[in-house]
């Protein structure tokens, strides 16, 4: 009995040493603000040969063996890229991003005798999911409609996701991760209609992992004009487990095939890809592809919630 304590306390003792000797072996960088020096959390973090990862909420992030390049990247910052990471733990420091939104006004409150309507896609019919992935990014743009006799408000945005499980397959862990998702607002690229890498809601709205999107969707901080440009409803995924982007993750987006015009794009960070059409997708070229989706392209339920005034009624007397 003596002998088998002994022994288990001694396995025990590797394990822990063994897991010690890991932590030093792998280096670490903590990403701060420049300016006010405080962590930033959910920065992208591309380490080269189609891998990366996000800070935690410390803004730290794991270092792995072999990474080729380090870039840094967030929303609201200046993208930064370092050589290498020169001692076990390190600090960098990201620049706030100098934004100038144009015609974006900000309104510190809704318009009074308001009407609320739905814009986007959320009412189509669902006929395919787009499993989430980290890094991974959907984005469906909704016009300004030129019939609206005065601008519009957006109140919420809203996302049609599955956080079902059954389906999923998983080859590099035995349990779904659930991600957080980071919901964003902007607008699109003068040249090539692209969304622009600049938030016009500061920085996003993030849900935790688990915290399901209710109908009502998730609500702006404050409500904005709607840009005469048109505006990208924008999801992201990010999770901080060790996994890869062909990893699926939970929740996924719900799709629909029924648009004609295609409005969807989408971005693979860490393959190093940046925006492209849902229907430039190689995957969709294939003969066997486009013969199941009989030549359409799935599209993103994705929408915001907007407000308008209500036009007065004379009363006849």
């Amino acid at each position: 009995m003596k002998q088998q304590n002994r022994y288990r306390r001694f396995l025990l003792l590797l394990a822990m040493l063994s897991a010690a000797s890991f932590g030093m072996a792998q280096k670490r960088l903590t990403v701060k603000d420049s300016i006010t020096h405080e962590a930033v959390p959910f920065a992208s973090v591309y380490f080269g040969n189609e891998s990366g990862g996000y800070t935690d909420e410390k803004g730290m992030i794991a270092i792995p063996k072999g990474a080729v390049q380090i870039r840094l990247s967030h929303i609201c910052y200046s993208t930064k890229s370092i050589a290498k990471v020169t001692a076990d733990a390190q600090t960098i420091y990201l620049v706030p991003k100098s934004i100038t939104l144009g015609e974006i006004a900000v309104s510190a409150k809704a318009p009074k005798r308001i009407k609320n309507k739905e814009v986007g896609l959320m009412k189509a019919k669902t006929q395919t999911k787009h499993k989430g992935a980290n890094g991974f990014e959907m984005a469906l743009f909704i016009p300004y409609d030129s019939a609206w006799t005065d601008t519009p408000y957006i109140h919420s945005i809203l996302a049609s996701l599955d956080y079902s499980t059954h389906y999923l397959v998983f080859t590099e862990i035995k349990t779904p991760i659930h991600a957080s998702l980071r919901f964003d607002l902007r607008l699109p690229d003068a040249k090539n209609g692209a969304p622009r890498d600049e938030s016009i809601i500061d920085g996003g709205i993030i849900l935790p992992p688990k915290q399901k999107l209710s109908k009502d969707g998730i609500s702006l901080p404050r409500p904005i004009p709607f840009p005469k440009t048109g505006v990208f409803v924008i999801v992201e995924w990010i999770t901080t487990a060790q996994v890869s982007e062909s990893c699926s993750l939970v929740p996924s987006l719900n799709m629909t095939l029924d648009e004609k015009e295609d409005r969807t794009w989408n971005k693979k960070t860490f393959r190093g890809m940046g925006w492209r059409r849902e229907q430039d997708e190689p995957v969709y070229q294939g003969e066997t592809v486009r013969e199941f989706y009989e030549d359409r392209v799935p599209s993103a339920k994705l929408g915001l919630r907007i407000s308008k005034k209500r036009e007065m009624k004379h009363q006849i007397q």
